[in-house]
C-alpha cells in the first residue's frame, strides 16, 4: 500500500510540475498553427479565403504574403489551408471548446503525457514486467527531456506517442482476446491523423497482435474509418488524397546520404538524454532469450522503425529534433527494463537477489541523473516562460495599433492571427516591389502599416520593406515599429 501510495503521489506531482511550467501561449510555426487550425474546424470549413488579398485589392502574386506561420496556400486560388494534420487540432478543437481558447488548447498536450505514463505502465505489465519494473520505465518515460519539452507545449509529439502507447497495449492484450484489435485499430487510426509518419507503427502492430484473421479484420475495421478520413482531408486541404503539406519538404529532405549524419546526431543525443543504458539495453534486446521473440521483434522494430526514417530524413542539429522519436522512445527503455530482468535474473528464489535488486535500482537512478541533469541544463522548463511573450507581444501591437492595421511579421505572425484582428504580412515573402505595392495600398485605404519583431528580423525588416520606420517600443525581446 506505501508503495501505491508513493507512485500516485510522484504521478501527481509530475503533473503539477509539467502544468505548472506549460506554455499557455500560441507561438511559432507548430504551436501557433495547431490552435490556429483547431479554431478554424470549430467554424466548420478546412479551407478559407486569404481575406487580405480583398480587402486591399491585391492579384493573386500577394498570396503569400498573407499566409501566416501554420498554414499553406489552399488548393483553389486566393485560399489557404492548415500545415498540419488534422489529428491533434482535433483535440485541441475539443478542449477548447470545452475550457475555453486561453486554456483549453495548452492543455492536451500535459493530459497527454500523463496518460502517456499510464499507458507504458500498463504496456510493461502485458510484456510481463513487475509493478516496480514496470513503474520504472514510466519514471524514465516522464524525465526523459524531449518527452517534458514536448508536453509543455500545444504540439503533437506526445499526443502521437500517447496513441501509439495505446495501440501497442491494446494490440497486446488481443492475443487474449481478439476484441481488443477493435480498440488497437482505433487507436493505431488516431496515430495516424496525429502524424502521418506514424504509420511506421504498423510494423512493430504486426507482432503485437494476435495472428489471426479474425483479430486482424477487427483491427482494420477500426483503423479504416481514420485513414479514409485523412484522406479527405488532404483531399480537401491540399487537393489529392495522397499530398500533404509535408509532402515537399519530405520529397527534398529524404535522402541515403543523410543516414550517416542522422545515425551520429540521433544516437548521440539519445544517449546524452537517456544514458548510454537505454540504448545499449534496446540493442541487447535481440539476444534476451528470456523474453519471447515476438516481444523482441516488437520492441526492435517499433523503436528501429522510428529511429531508421529519422535518420533518413535532413534536419538541424538542435537537440530537440529527436522529438521525431518519441512515438518510439517507449520501445528503447521497455527494452531496457526487459534487459535489466533478465541479466540480473530478478526473483525470490534467486541467490543474491538482494544485491541484484540493488543493481536494477542503481541503473533506474542513473538514468533519471541523467534525464534530470539534461532537463536543467537544456532549460527544458523555461519553455512557458519564454513563449509567453507571443501572447503578450501580439496583444500589446493590438493595443497600440488601429483596428485594421498590417502588421509585418513573420516569426509572429501565426500568434497575430490568434490572439488579434490585425492583418499579419509576411516580411520574408515578399520583395521590396511587391513592398511598396502593399504600402501604397494601405495608404489609399487608410491602413496603418505596423511591424513587430524579434531581434534577428529587424536588418530583415529594412531589406525586404525599405523605407522609414520608427520604433514605438519593446515588449520584452520584440520590439514594435511603425511604417512613417
Amino acid at each position: 500500500m506505501a508503495v501505491i501510495i508513493a507512485a500516485f503521489v510522484a504521478f501527481l506531482a509530475y503533473g503539477w510540475l509539467v502544468f505548472f511550467h506549460a506554455s499557455f501561449a500560441a507561438g511559432g510555426s507548430d504551436t501557433s498553427g495547431y490552435v490556429n487550425a483547431a479554431r478554424l474546424m470549430t467554424t466548420g470549413r478546412i479551407v478559407e479565403p486569404v481575406a487580405a488579398l480583398r480587402q486591399l485589392d491585391l492579384p493573386d502574386e500577394f498570396l503569400r504574403a498573407f499566409i501566416p506561420l501554420g498554414f499553406v496556400p489552399g488548393p483553389k486560388p486566393r485560399t489557404m489551408s492548415p500545415f498540419h494534420p488534422p489529428g491533434f487540432p482535433l483535440q485541441v478543437a475539443l478542449a477548447g471548446v470545452i475550457a475555453g481558447w486561453n486554456y483549453g488548447p495548452f492543455v492536451v498536450s500535459p493530459l497527454a503525457a500523463l496518460v502517456s505514463l499510464l499507458l507504458i505502465y500498463s504496456v510493461a505489465r502485458e510484456l510481463g514486467l513487475s509493478r516496480r519494473f514496470s513503474a520504472a520505465g514510466a519514471a524514465a518515460l516522464a524525465l526523459c527531456p524531449v518527452f517534458v519539452f514536448q508536453a509543455e507545449q500545444p504540439m503533437s509529439e506526445v499526443s502521437a506517442t500517447m496513441w501509439s502507447l495505446a495501440a501497442v497495449f491494446c494490440a497486446l492484450r488481443s492475443r487474449r482476446r481478439d476484441a481488443w484489435a477493435l480498440p488497437a485499430g482505433a487507436a493505431f487510426g488516431m496515430a495516424l491523423l496525429v502524424r502521418p509518419a506514424d504509420l511506421l507503427l504498423l510494423l512493430p502492430l504486426l507482432f503485437a497482435l494476435r495472428l489471426r484473421i479474425r483479430t486482424a479484420l477487427f483491427f482494420a475495421a477500426t483503423a479504416a474509418p481514420f485513414v479514409a478520413g485523412l484522406l479527405a482531408w488532404n483531399v480537401a486541404a491540399y487537393g489529392s488524397p495522397f499530398r500533404t503539406a509535408y509532402s515537399e519538404d519530405l520529397a527534398q529532405g529524404l535522402a541515403l546520404s543523410n543516414f550517416s549524419w542522422g545515425l551520429r546526431h540521433y544516437g548521440l543525443w539519445l544517449v546524452n538524454l537517456l544514458s548510454p543504458l537505454v540504448p545499449a539495453g534496446w540493442l541487447l534486446v535481440a539476444a534476451d532469450r528470456r523474453a519471447a521473440a515476438r516481444d523482441r521483434l516488437l520492441l526492435l522494430a517499433w523503436f528501429g522503425a522510428f529511429f531508421l526514417f529519422s535518420c533518413f530524413r535532413s534536419a538541424s542539429e538542435a537537440w530537440w529534433q529527436t522529438r521525431f522519436l518519441l512515438p518510439g522512445i517507449p520501445a528503447m527503455i521497455l527494452a531496457s527494463l526487459l534487459v535489466v530482468r533478465d541479466g540480473l535474473h530478478v526473483g525470490k528464489e534467486d541467490r543474491g537477489v538482494l544485491l541484484r535488486r540493488a543493481v536494477a535500482v542503481l541503473a533506474l537512478v542513473a538514468v533519471v541523473a541523467v534525464e534530470y541533469g539534461q532537463i536543467r541544463a537544456l532549460g527544458v522548463l523555461e519553455v512557458g516562460a519564454e513563449e509567453k511573450v507571443y501572447a503578450d507581444a501580439s496583444r500589446w501591437a493590438e493595443a497600440k495599433a488601429p483596428p485594421g492595421s498590417l502588421i509585418v511579421s513573420m516569426q509572429m505572425s501565426g500568434a497575430i492571427r490568434y490572439y488579434t484582428a490585425l492583418i499579419p504580412v509576411r516580411w520574408d515573402r515578399i520583395e521590396p516591389e511587391e513592398a511598396r505595392v502593399i504600402r501604397e495600398r494601405a495608404r489609399d485605404q487608410g491602413r496603418a502599416l505596423y511591424a513587430l519583431l524579434f531581434p534577428f528580423e529587424v536588418e530583415r525588416l529594412r531589406e525586404r520593406l525599405p523605407g522609414s520606420w520608427t520604433r514605438v517600443g519593446p515588449l520584452r525581446e520584440v520590439t514594435l515599429w511603425r511604417a512613417d
